[in-house]
């Protein structure tokens, strides 16, 4: 073991948001898997934002402290988030667009007009048939309250003491076992199911991420069989199937407890060579994964079904891992020709003191 020497740097996060992404991606695109599902997969949400915490205070904190930053952070914040954003949503529309007029398709173009603007500005459709508050990508549901937190936290940053954050969390912790016994399940937070949970299971994992780079931060060490099993643990943790009656325990364990002490671990190691460019990568297309599988996944296969080409449910579940390798090429394609290109177009335009402070760093002394 030696130690690590680039600050900023945590290619064993990066691991863990693409090996999570890729599981989500399962309990969206059903007809690839058939009758193969991962139940808990849901429980990646609470895994993005620990680590969207630590992040974020790792690479915010210093300028959030000095003030008159809080602008700058949400355009940055922003120009990271949309782009791939409303590349999702531009795919959800075409596939609508296709299914329009198909039986059982309940989308009428007014309903579908009025959710497409909704959700260019981040707002959930209109309740009632048929969209029943979803976005047209319905993961998408977490950008908003994952913008929400940010600028909260970066607006009351002055107050964002060791003693808020511990509150924070403990009422985050208190609000999601309230989630758990009313509801039997921490699947919630999104439009008609418990959305009164978003700010306690959010909260809780953002703050609780933040509170570790605070308080828990420390030397990091080339450790690749550790980073591995860091990934390895949380593949495990998602697509295991407890029993009904254990189900609680186990949700609220892992996310109150499970994941938090995996994010500690695996923010002191990192992973070297080889494995540490494959976690780089599975981190690169984790976030084009994320907003783009349902849509782009819904649209192949109503063009092969349509077609008459192939019905992918009968040969689930190798079509879903098939479909897997296909969305994290395309993700790594997207995120190299449009979600980087586009990224620093907005940063050249909207924060050109930013693109040059980071210039003048990277130039050698």
């Amino acid at each position: 073991m030696a130690t690590s020497p680039r600050p900023g740097v945590f290619t064993t996060f990066d691991g863990l948001r693409g090996v999570a992404a890729l599981l989500v991606v399962s309990r969206h695109v059903g007809p690839y898997f058939g009758p193969l599902s991962f139940p808990e997969s849901y429980l990646a949400v609470d895994l993005f934002f620990l680590l969207s915490g630590f992040v974020i205070a790792n690479a915010y904190d210093a300028r959030l402290a000095k003030g008159g930053f809080v602008t700058d952070f949400f355009k940055i914040r922003m120009i990271r988030l949309y782009p791939l954003y409303a590349a999702g949503l531009a795919v959800a529309v075409v596939l609508r667009l296709y299914m329009h007029g198909e039986p059982g398709d309940p989308w009428r173009l007014g309903p579908l007009l009025e959710t497409a603007l909704l959700a260019l500005v981040l707002l959930p459709g209109p309740r009632g048939d048929p969209t029943g508050g979803y976005s047209l990508n319905s993961p998408s549901w977490t950008l908003l309250p994952e913008i929400v937190i940010n600028m909260a936290y970066a607006m009351l940053f002055r107050w964002m003491t060791t003693r808020v954050l511990i509150a924070l969390i403990f009422v985050g912790s208190l609000g999601m076992v309230v989630a758990e016994l009313t509801r039997g399940t921490l699947d919630v937070g999104f439009p008609e199911h418990g959305e009164w949970a978003t700010p306690f299971r959010m909260g809780f994992s953002f703050f609780a991420g933040v509170l570790m780079r605070r308080r828990f931060d420390g030397e990091r060490r080339h450790a690749p069989l550790t980073a591995l099993a860091c990934v390895l643990v949380v593949i495990a943790a998602l697509t295991a199937h407890p029993p009904e009656f254990v189900r609680p325990f186990y949700e609220l364990g892992l996310a109150l407890i499970g994941f938090p002490l995996v994010i500690l671990v695996a923010s002191r190691v990192e992973a070297p060579g080889r494995l540490g460019a494959m976690f780089h990568t599975l981190g690169l297309m984790s976030y084009a994964v994320y907003t783009l599988h349902l849509p782009v996944g819904l649209l192949i296969y109503q063009v092969l079904r349509r077609s008459s080409i192939i019905d992918v449910w009968y040969s689930a579940p190798w079509s879903g891992f098939v479909y897997l390798a296909f969305i994290a090429a395309f993700a790594v394609l997207v995120d190299r020709h449009y979600d980087q290109p586009v990224r620093r177009w907005l940063t050249a335009r909207l924060l050109p003191s930013v693109r040059s402070d980071r210039q003048s760093h990277a130039r050698p002394s």
